[in-house]
């Protein structure tokens, strides 16, 4: 069990969540899916007057579910391979009435009509980039949304981890790929009682 904490907290990834932008009431949301890769693609859906009604996100080949309120007019911001989010900005008032998202190639999507108070999100440090949004939202619109950045998990290669042609002795199993083989399993058989 040490070994799988040690492990696990050396290849966690650093992280961090901003706090929510706007005055954030309603059913909370946190989009998930950053488990299956980077960011790929934004589609906010925009009603009628120009406020900001939900979101989906693209991680892969693979949306999300909406998040947000029924209705409004689907826009979409596909990135290009490599590319990643670096700034989002934005206006709110009782909603999220704009944001506009940065890449780190310097391309700009802006999605809604700017009113209300300005907000700004960067990673809080260099070489982080968008990993996935959450936020509030109520029967009108989002209320609120917040972005959390860190280092995208690299993609591990089917080569990545192989078990080595070995029998295993004793109940043990050498796995080699991260360096150094180490142990899985038991380190001695258990007794057997008559």
């Amino acid at each position: 069990m040490l070994l799988f904490l040690t492990v696990a907290l050396l290849f966690s990834l650093p992280c961090s969540a901003q706090e929510i932008q706007g005055p954030g009431f309603g059913s909370y949301f946190y989009i998930k899916g950053e488990e299956l890769g980077e960011i790929q693609g934004i589609r906010v859906f925009v009603g009628i007057l120009g406020l900001i009604k939900g979101i989906q996100l693209r991680f892969g080949d693979h949306w999300t579910p909406r998040y947000g309120a029924p209705g409004g007019h689907a826009q979409e911001f596909l990135l290009q391979e490599g590319e990643h989010v670096t700034a989002v900005d934005g206006s709110s008032r009782a909603c999220i009435w704009h944001l506009r998202w940065t890449t780190s190639r310097g391309r700009q999507a802006s999605f809604g009509s700017a009113a209300g108070m300005r907000f700004s999100a960067h990673p809080p440090s260099p070489g982080q980039q968008l990993l996935t949004v959450n936020g509030q939202h109520w029967f009108f619109c989002l209320s609120g949304i917040g972005f959390k950045w860190g280092v995208a998990p690299q993609k591990m290669s089917s080569q990545a981890l192989t078990v080595a042609p070995q029998e295993p002795t004793a109940g043990l199993r050498k796995v080699s790929g991260m360096g150094l083989p180490f142990p899985l399993g038991f380190p001695f058989q258990m007794p057997r009682h008559a």
